[in-house]
């Protein structure tokens, strides 16, 4: 597990992912310098580096907007070698889900669950051999009727991402059950536009759920 607490000096974190991880960050790589994005990574890199300075932990955003498992596995082993990372975090999975349905026509663009799972497997694998220590983050979706069909989906995965992390026997957060926290009290037009995309706080709330689960000391 990635411990703020324990970590050594000099640390790069690989943050990868789909647009909600991209957020407008620069590429090939966005970092502190050339930008983060407007997204959890960006406050993550905030509060990380106004809490820990003298750790020096550089923070690299590798989402890709549009991107589902498929693709992400396909440039996996690309990334860690162009950012040679200490740790990694992976959130993926929505798209996998929303292929289904936005794309409803053009089948061979959704990702179904078996093919998810192998995915994860393979990026996982790789990871926890390569890496000191590697975290799945489960898809979410800002949604509270459990029997929309969406939704559904999408906790159907998370439960895969969740599984595999087990299995693997690497990290796993699961930022939706913060997300229904704030849902009991706002609207998820109050946290996002799609119920897909973060909105800045939705953003902070992602960033929140795996800073607790780094211990970070609030």
């Amino acid at each position: 597990m990635l411990d703020l607490q324990t970590i050594g000096t000099d640390k790069t974190i690989l943050l990868s992912g789909d647009s909600v991880t991209d957020c407008g960050r620069a590429y090939p790589y966005g970092d502190y310098v050339s930008g983060l994005g407007g997204g959890y990574a960006q406050n993550l890199h905030t509060l990380i580096t106004a809490t820990y300075p003298e750790k020096r932990l550089r923070l690299v955003n590798a989402g890709i907007g549009g991107e589902t498992s498929r693709d992400v596995r396909k440039r996996w082993e690309n990334d860690l070698e162009a950012v040679r990372p200490d740790y990694a975090t992976l959130l993926i999975g929505v798209n996998d889900v929303w292929r289904h349905f936005d794309t409803y026509m053009t089948p061979s663009r959704a990702v179904s669950e078996a093919e998810y799972e192998e995915n994860l497997r393979f990026i996982a694998a790789d990871a926890v051999k390569k890496l000191e220590s590697f975290t799945l983050i489960a898809p979410f979706l800002f949604e509270t009727n459990k029997h929309d069909a969406f939704f559904a989906a999408v906790l159907r995965y998370a439960k895969i991402c969740e599984r595999v992390a087990a299995d693997v026997g690497c990290d796993f957060i699961n930022p939706q059950k913060d997300i229904d926290r704030a849902l009991r009290s706002l609207n998820n037009t109050a946290l996002s536009p799609d119920r897909v995309h973060p909105n800045a706080v939705a953003h902070m709330i992602v960033a929140r759920a795996i800073l607790k689960h780094w211990h970070y000391r609030f």
